[in-house]
């Protein structure tokens, strides 16, 4: 069903902070919302208010998925942006024999795990709806279709049985009871690389090939890894090669306050037989904040601080940090599209006689 679920669409050119920054939706909501790409030419964009929504840059044509944003929310799209993949939080249920502990004796770092819920997947295409899988529902977000459309990876078997409709993709299941966070596809779709929290809250590099022999987990806890700081949020680039960011948090003494900051890691990491080689490449010394941020094809860093008003760009091939996009009303940093060709990124604006609205933006960077 294809709608105009925002005030005001299209293409316009701002002229302002850049030349090649595109007003491309006015009014995303403030508070949460999440966009995601679908292809390097369409937006999943949700919020909590106004549902799931799908915008085509090259028609223009918006497409609502569903006006339920507190029930139905997104988890990603295929590379190829023929499906747009979401949770139907109504389906949310105990698995199949298992019965719930007393209150107070729950297992787990954070709830009981004996929950599951329903993935649907959306056919953009024919607008077609259906069920492709049931997953242990878990505090994560650990449901990746391969860049290849091949496979995916789900974050938990469960009890109840069920059959993948066609087009069937390879499923993948995270078997641990551990919380699974962020997984990325390798480029090749030859594995998964992604953080592991135990129920102490440690942080494990998981890195899983598929082979001839299927997977192979090896899980590498961030102390052997020779590197500093909690590592956290890996964005593979190449075939066997992904990024790892890690932070340590700190106080120091200011004016007689002890004042926190943290301090950001970026990492290469190179997966080899028998292990990973992790190269430290860039760091930043903060004040007690976060970095939202992106890798693009050839290595380069696009991030944010969310004190920062500027979204920069650091070259490791020049060694050098320059701001793309900057202003006041500068919000927050989405990513990048598959290609790296443009970055997507919040403005705070003004609606006639209305306050204030939160735009979308997007800017070619190559």
């Amino acid at each position: 069903m294809e709608s105009h679920a925002f005030e005001t669409q299209g293409h316009e050119d701002t002229g302002a902070k850049t030349k090649k920054e595109r007003l491309v939706a006015r009014d995303i909501g403030f508070g949460f919302s999440r966009v995601s790409w679908c292809g390097n030419d369409k937006f999943l964009i949700y919020g909590y208010t106004r549902g799931l929504n799908l915008l085509d840059l090259a028609t223009r044509k918006w497409t609502i998925i569903s006006t339920d944003g507190a029930k139905k929310y997104p988890l990603n799209c295929t590379r190829d942006g023929k499906w747009v993949l979401y949770v139907d939080r109504k389906s949310w249920r105990i698995d199949r024999g298992r019965i719930e502990p007393p209150e107070g004796e729950l297992e787990g770092e954070a709830m009981w795990q004996g929950y599951v819920v329903d993935l649907y997947r959306y056919e953009v295409a024919t607008g077609k709806v259906e069920k492709f899988a049931t997953r242990r529902d878990r505090p994560e977000s650990a449901d990746v279709v391969s860049p290849d459309g091949a496979k995916a990876f789900l974050g938990g078997r469960h009890d109840t049985p069920f059959e993948m409709p066609e087009p069937k993709w390879e499923v993948r299941w995270l078997d641990s009871e551990w919380t699974h966070l962020k997984p990325t596809w390798l480029a090749d779709s030859s594995g998964i690389v992604t953080m592991v929290y135990d129920e102490m809250s440690n942080a494990s590099l998981g890195v899983e090939i598929f082979g001839e022999n299927g997977w192979s987990r090896v899980f590498i806890p961030g102390r052997d890894l020779g590197i500093k700081g909690r590592p956290g949020n890996p964005i593979a680039i190449k075939n066997k090669t992904f990024f790892l960011r890690s932070v340590e948090s700190y106080s120091e003494l200011k004016m007689g306050r002890l004042m926190g900051r943290n301090r950001y890691y970026f990492y290469t990491c190179d997966i080899k037989q028998g292990g990973l080689d992790c190269k430290e490449i860039l760091e930043f010394d903060l004040k007690f904040t976060d970095i939202s941020y992106a890798v693009l094809p050839d290595g380069d860093i696009v991030y944010r601080e969310s004190d920062d008003w500027c979204i920069r760009r650091f070259s490791q091939s020049r060694a050098k940090t320059e701001c793309i996009v900057d202003g006041a009303d500068l919000g927050w940093f989405y990513g990048l599209s598959p290609d790296g060709s443009r970055i997507v990124y919040r403005r705070s604006g003004k609606k006639e006689n209305k306050g204030a609205s939160s735009d979308l933006y997007i800017m070619e960077i190559n």
